[in-house]
């Protein structure tokens, strides 16, 4: 993270979580309002990650159980009463023998 003067702050990491298939990488991310939330697209492990901006893991968004797949960018609104609708778009280019797949998502939470 950066300040408004572009002075580097403080690095995030993306957690691991036990089932993950492989080293957490971010991809897309938004902020999340004025909640001090990101939400980052953790493609190759299939969810989608909430982080403070202190780095504090805040959990899931998304998951391969919710029929996320390769999410590699996301936006997220906060509606009346807390509701979080989210749009995902989710690209795999189809290697050793899978075929493609690109698509977006509409996720009301």
């Amino acid at each position: 993270m950066f300040d408004q003067t572009g002075t580097f702050q403080r690095q995030l990491f993306l957690p691991s979580r036990h089932g993950s298939s492989g080293t957490p990488r971010p991809y897309g991310l938004c902020v999340i309002g004025n909640t001090g939330v990101i939400a980052v697209c953790d493609r190759d492990n299939h969810r989608v990650v909430l982080l403070t901006y202190d780095s504090a893991d805040a959990g899931d968004l998304l998951t391969s159980s919710d029929g996320l797949q390769y999410p590699c960018d996301v936006a997220v609104d906060v509606v009346e009463g807390g509701t979080k609708l989210v749009a995902v778009v989710e690209s795999y280019s189809g290697i050793l023998g899978n075929e493609p797949h690109h698509a977006v998502k509409l996720f009301t939470i």
